[in-house]
C-alpha cells in the first residue's frame, strides 16, 4: 500500500490514548478538588457547629427562653431567666454566624485557588 505505515497508526493511538488519559486525569481532579472537597469541608463544618452546640446549646436555650432560671418561680427567677438566656442566645448566635462566615470565606478561598493557578499559567504563557 502506498502511503501506508504502521508506525503513524500506532503512534497516533496512543496520542489519543495519551490525551484522552489526561482530559479524565484533569476531569477526576476537578470531580476531587471540587465535590469530595466541599463534602469534606461541609462535614468539618458541621463537626465545629456541633461542639459549638455543646457548649451554647443555643436550641435548647431558645426551647427554655421565657422559663425561668433553674425552676425559680418567683418573679426573679423570671428576669434572671430571661436576661440570661437572651444573653446566651445572642452570643451564641454571634459566634454560630461568624464560624459560618469564616467557614464560607476559607472554602471560598480554596475554591478559588485551582482558577487562580490556571489564570496565572495563561497570563504567562
Amino acid at each position: 500500500m502506498l502511503g501506508y505505515n504502521e508506525d503513524m497508526e500506532v503512534s497516533n493511538l496512543s496520542l489519543v490514548y495519551l490525551l484522552t488519559h489526561l482530559g479524565r486525569r484533569v476531569l477526576d481532579f476537578f470531580r476531587h478538588w471540587y465535590l469530595d472537597g466541599f463534602l469534606w469541608a461541609t462535614n468539618q463544618t458541621l463537626n465545629v457547629l456541633e461542639r459549638l452546640d455543646h457548649f451554647f446549646a443555643l436550641r435548647i436555650t431558645i426551647k427554655n427562653w421565657l422559663q425561668p432560671l433553674y425552676q425559680d418561680y418567683t418573679i426573679i427567677g423570671y428576669v434572671w431567666g430571661f436576661i440570661f438566656r437572651t444573653l446566651r442566645i445572642s452570643v451564641g448566635a454571634v459566634i454560630y454566624a461568624v464560624a459560618m462566615a469564616l467557614a464560607i470565606a476559607v472554602f471560598l478561598f480554596w475554591a478559588i485557588i485551582p482558577l487562580l493557578i490556571i489564570y496565572e499559567i495563561a497570563l504567562n504563557i
